[in-house]
């Protein structure tokens, strides 16, 4: 990873946690496309924030990452002018080809490519550039990340199913063409965002818009022979970040959830109080996608009494709080439940708080 200075490094820190945004820049640093990733904005956006996009892409450069922006149709020409405002920006007319060419020149002159095509249609020019140019596209819009129609923020859209609330009136339906995009190039990452939260939007899990995206193909076992215990293992080690003592605690398990590409799971076991969620874990590089909400639900759809346990300084809790019941703090531990009769709440406080580390302790 490139070296940061501390006015770099506390600018990020502003943005979001340090472990993630590192985590990105050492990924987007790893990818070999032509730029890092294509920004498409609206009119709007360009009309409101030429100025905040020209100085969230000057500070992308300076960390080494160029992306490239693209203006397509009747109004290209006129966000064309709007951008040529910033010295940042060097145009290039897509249909004379050569796109990547220009882009890295774009590159040594430290300047940002926008590739203009005026005559073609916004899923057309994509069509030819990803994931080729780039495997990232993040549509800028002034309104921002996608809403629902009641007016609350969504921060994952289906593509391939249905949506639990239905969306606001778009100007352009982004699913629609997010959909064909997946369907076409498999891969890509989606998401829509304003000027203004761009960059929070790339470098934390959270994110700061919407992101499209097809839906998990979620798996579900009652027993662990069909299970992949080599990937499921690296799955949960690699997301802890913690080895396990003994494998075997696996025979333990009840009730298995796990995302067809072994990318997230959750393991459940019998207890006389309800199943307890013994292991929660997403991969990092599916974090922010929406993979735990999915395996949530699937969880919650089929299983109405549910407890757990987490350490006390994990910042998920603020979610576990939203979806349990009740909560009570012991020690080093937070023990959340759901569904459970009032009777055994104190025995599974105590099971919790008793139970054995199954990880081994960091070093």
């Amino acid at each position: 990873m490139i070296t940061l200075n501390k006015t770099i490094r506390l600018f990020l820190d502003s943005i979001g946690r340090r472990d993630e945004y590192e985590f990105y820049l050492n990924k987007f640093q790893e990818e070999h496309s032509a730029c890092f990733a294509l920004l498409c904005p609206d009119a709007g956006s360009i009309e409101a924030g030429a100025e905040v996009l020209a100085f969230d892409l000057h500070f992308l450069l300076r960390l080494e990452l160029v992306p490239a922006i693209l203006l397509c149709g009747g109004q290209a020409r006129s966000m064309q002018a709007s951008l040529a405002k910033e010295p940042i920006f060097s145009f290039h007319n897509l249909a004379s080809g050569e796109a990547n060419a220009f882009i890295r020149k774009a590159k040594l002159d430290d300047k940002v490519p926008v590739l203009v095509a005026e005559d073609a249609e916004l899923e057309t020019a994509l069509m030819e550039l990803v994931p080729e140019v780039a495997r990232r596209v993040h549509f800028i819009r002034a309104a921002g990340g996608l809403r629902s129609g009641s007016g609350e923020s969504l921060p994952y859209v289906y593509t391939h199913r249905e949506n639990p609330q239905p969306l606001e009136t778009l100007e352009l339906d982004y699913p629609a063409l997010g959909g064909r995009l997946l369907d076409a190039r498999p891969g890509l990452h989606l998401s829509i965002t304003s000027p203004i939260n761009l960059l929070q939007e790339i470098f934390t899990v959270k994110g700061a818009g919407t992101l499209l995206r097809k839906g998990s193909e979620i798996l579900h076992f009652r027993q662990m022979d069909a299970v992949d215990r080599d990937r499921l293992i690296g799955l949960l080690e690699a997301s802890f970040g913690k080895q396990l003592k003994n494998r075997d605690f696996l025979d333990n398990v009840a009730e298995l959830y796990v995302e067809k590409e072994y990318r997230g799971a959750v393991l459940l076991e019998h207890h006389p109080a309800g199943l307890y969620l013994s292991k929660f874990a997403v991969g990092r590089e599916a974090r922010g996608e929406g993979l735990a909400l999915e395996l949530w639900r699937e969880v919650c759809a089929n299983h109405a009494s549910l407890f757990w346990r987490s350490n006390a300084a994990n910042p998920f809790n603020s979610w576990y709080h939203q979806q349990a019941d009740g909560e009570h703090r012991s020690g080093r531990w937070k023990i959340f439940w759901r569904g459970v009769s009032a009777d055994t709440i104190s025995d599974l406080i105590e099971y919790c708080c008793f139970r054995e580390e199954d990880f081994e302790a960091v070093k």
